[in-house]
């Protein structure tokens, strides 16, 4: 009996971010449920229901900007999840990277970007004759997809019928619901005594 594709183990998806954003993030969030709580337990009416919008909508852009976007490293592609679009590029077609401001994916018809993961950066560093000099800062999260990349095996990287291809797509419930929180945040602000 012949494995097919579907019966090995598939390779977990490893997701990539910085850790300051999620440490925004939680921070921003515990404030956020604190606010709406105490709005809500303070003023249990319409207007107070209203406000509540406000810190809602501090909390849904916090997490569209901080939390959402990541990278993917899957076991056939990678995906880079920004805020407003998603794409996910096979590891076949991937030209090589770009850190230079952050993490670009390059590929045969274009770079593409990620939000999440910022360049590698300078910072100011003693050299071992004590004089500072500007050196580079190495960004963890943008190492761990250069690494995975050089690491990655020819199942991996095949493509016998150029089946895989880049793919684009629109966070439409992302878009949605930060413009709804927007709309409940201006509802909550009109309710608000001058």
């Amino acid at each position: 009996m012949v494995n097919s594709e579907m019966d090995r183990d598939p390779v977990p998806v490893e997701t990539v971010r910085t850790t300051g954003s999620s440490v925004l993030f939680f921070a921003i969030a515990a404030l956020c449920g604190l606010g709406v709580a105490s709005i809500v337990v303070g003023d249990f009416t319409l207007r107070g229901l209203a406000v509540a919008g406000i810190p809602a909508a501090i909390f849904t852009l916090v997490y569209a900007l901080y939390r959402f976007p990541r990278v993917e490293l899957r076991q056939r592609e990678i995906a880079l999840i920004n805020p407003l679009q998603s794409v996910v590029i096979p590891w076949n077609r991937v030209d090589g990277f770009e850190t230079h401001f952050g993490l670009g994916v390059r590929t045969h018809e274009a770079t593409y970007s990620s939000w999440p993961l910022a360049g590698r950066g300078k910072r100011m560093e003693k050299d071992e004759h004590g004089i500072r000099r500007l050196m580079d800062n190495p960004n963890p999260a943008v190492d761990a997809v250069l690494d995975r990349y050089s690491r990655l095996g020819e199942d991996e990287l095949a493509n016998p019928h150029g089946e895989r291809t880049i793919t684009t797509a629109w966070n439409v419930g992302l878009i949605a619901a930060v413009l709804g929180a927007i709309a409940w945040a201006a509802i909550g602000f009109a309710t608000l005594p001058s």
